[in-house]
């Protein structure tokens, strides 16, 4: 687990701070880029970068500004924490996503063989022209989890168009001992046309 805050965007993107309240500032690493905002006059927890503006709260991370529209980050848990799973999702081949490109993150019940699954939970990433890893943040309600059933995640991201571009083709096991561990690592293979 990485020692900085984390927070999970819509895009995708994993954003982690550090927030240096002594000298009014806080740094930002995307995986793309790191950048220094200043802590705006007389505002608690908010930060001015040029034209965005962000507040950290301990739930999450707000960005504000820019060429896109208000952006909600939940910060993601440091440890295990019943309701949330969260990861990434890669694959291996090294093609560009378009932008406007869709993962769909699923949790499910797959015990039963001979129906289909049920599905418990899910979360849709729209990349805004970010590659992969794209990391999710999924919440579902605990009470919908059985003890002794088979819960699953998997991933499918489809191309602006809506064709199918990518998916999960193993089973990736969760909930069998209580909290899932952190950082799912989900990998994606390309669909069959």
């Amino acid at each position: 687990m990485p020692s900085l805050p984390a927070y999970i965007c819509p895009n995708g993107r994993l954003v982690e701070v550090r927030e240096n309240p002594a000298a009014g500032t806080l740094e930002v690493e995307n995986g793309a880029l790191e950048t220094t905002a200043f802590k705006a006059a007389g505002t608690a927890g908010t930060y001015v970068a040029g034209e965005l503006t962000l507040t950290v709260t301990p739930e999450q991370l707000t960005i504000r500004g820019g060429s896109s529209a208000t952006m909600m980050c939940p910060r993601r848990p440091q440890a295990p924490t019943p309701g949330i799973l969260w990861g990434s999702i890669d694959k291996r081949d090294r093609l560009a996503l378009p932008p406007g490109s869709r993962a769909r993150v699923l949790l499910a019940d797959v015990s039963r063989m001979d129906a289909a699954a049920e599905e418990i939970a899910s979360s849709t990433i729209t990349t805004a022209g970010n590659q992969v890893p794209l990391h999710f943040l999924l919440r579902f309600d605990p009470a919908r989890i059985t003890p002794g059933r088979i819960y699953a995640v998997s991933a499918r991201l489809e191309f602006p168009d809506g064709s199918l571009g990518y998916i999960t083709d193993t089973r990736n096991r969760v909930l069998a001992e209580g909290p899932a561990a952190p950082a799912l690592e989900l990998q994606l293979v390309p669909a069959r046309r």
